[in-house]
């Protein structure tokens, strides 16, 4: 939404900094020796589902809601972070 509280289309509520970090997860993870594989994999996955999830609702979001999508994402996003 914007300031005003508008709907802006195409963006799912998700700015362009923020979409830029969650872009770079997959490539900086590798990096993240502390973390442990399964640990990194996990990471990847929530950032995945989260720009995946932002970019479902911007393009479509009635039949995201209606059909299930959303909630698909949803639920691999709680399994991912268990």
């Amino acid at each position: 939404m914007g300031p005003e509280g508008v709907m802006v289309d195409g963006t799912g509520g998700v700015d362009e900094e923020i979409r830029s970090s969650l872009a770079a997860v997959p490539c900086a993870v590798q990096d993240a020796r502390w973390l442990a594989p399964d640990q990194q994999i996990r990471l990847v996955a929530v950032a995945s589902l989260v720009t995946g999830a932002a970019r479902l609702l911007a393009e479509d979001p009635g039949t995201a809601i209606t059909t299930g999508e959303l909630s698909r994402m949803w639920a691999l996003l709680d399994h991912a972070i268990v």
